[in-house]
């Protein structure tokens, strides 16, 4: 059995990290993890520091992944021509094609498939029937609140506010989290995406906006709105995940014609 290292570099998951587990339950080899100075056989790369020192580092294969927007301008140095210059594989929300090394693997299903320990593949399991199952399940739920928000933040060019201010207009917004926080806090949902869905699942509306637009950007959030057994008020690039979600089961923000909230609630 071969033995391969695996090292890490601005990445924020090594101790839960997805391709580690995918690489030990699917390849014949022994795999140790390694400081990245020790020229590990695989360097798992992403955004969280500089792409210049992953140049220097020998390893016999670089792999970026991403579950940020590279395409928005705090990310710039990840552009496409460095990424297809340093990585021998490149993995996050663009349209996969292998010509240019660049695999489909958005992070919502990054997520899921760490969460849920799915590391190889698995025929009787289908992640989008059991989303739909625990829909169905929280439909029936009685939704005593008219509506839910759960964000840290709104450093993203005050768009979840300006989405929150016009919802607003119509019933009470229940904020359990950092932004606009209005009742007790749930817990990190970084760690526990079941606080959130059970608490948003009381909801009949949950805003779930993107921090910005990029070419696939579609992250958990739309996918938790659903579960929850929701109607999402979401935005994006464009329609999530085209090919799998039905888009008349979500409303699409048009920013520059906010008003048109008031069609769906």
């Amino acid at each position: 059995m071969k033995n391969i290292t695996i090292g890490y570099l601005n990445y924020w998951d090594e101790k839960k990290d997805l391709f580690y587990e995918i690489i030990k339950h699917n390849l014949n080899v022994n795999i140790k993890k390694v400081k990245y100075t020790e020229n590990p056989f695989f360097l798992i790369v992403s955004v969280y520091g500089k792409i210049k020192k992953v140049k220097n580092i020998k390893a016999k294969y670089k792999i970026f992944y991403t579950g940020e927007n590279t395409d928005s301008g705090n990310f710039g140095q990840f552009n496409d021509k460095n990424l297809y210059e340093i990585f021998d594989l490149i993995i996050g929300f663009k349209k996969q094609d292998l010509s240019k090394k660049q695999i489909n693997f958005p992070l919502w299903l990054y997520i899921w498939s760490r969460d849920k320990k799915i590391y190889n593949y698995n025929e009787e399991y289908n992640i989008l029937k059991d989303i739909e199952k625990n829909n169905i399940k929280n439909l029936k739920k009685k939704k005593n609140m008219f509506a839910t928000m759960v964000s840290t933040h709104d450093d993203c060019n005050n768009i979840r506010s300006k989405i929150c201010d016009e919802v607003g207009k119509y019933g009470k917004i229940m904020y359990p989290s950092k932004f606009r926080n209005n009742t007790k806090k749930i817990p990190n949902t970084g760690n526990r995406w079941s606080d959130k869905i059970n608490y948003i699942s009381n909801s009949i509306y949950n805003i779930c906006p993107e921090n910005s637009k990029g070419e696939g950007y579609f992250t958990e959030k739309i996918f938790n709105a659903f579960e929850a057994g929701t109607i999402p008020i979401y935005w994006a690039v464009n329609y999530p995940e085209p090919d799998i979600i039905n888009k008349n089961r979500l409303f699409m923000v048009d920013l520059d014609n906010i008003y048109k909230i008031n069609d769906v609630i």
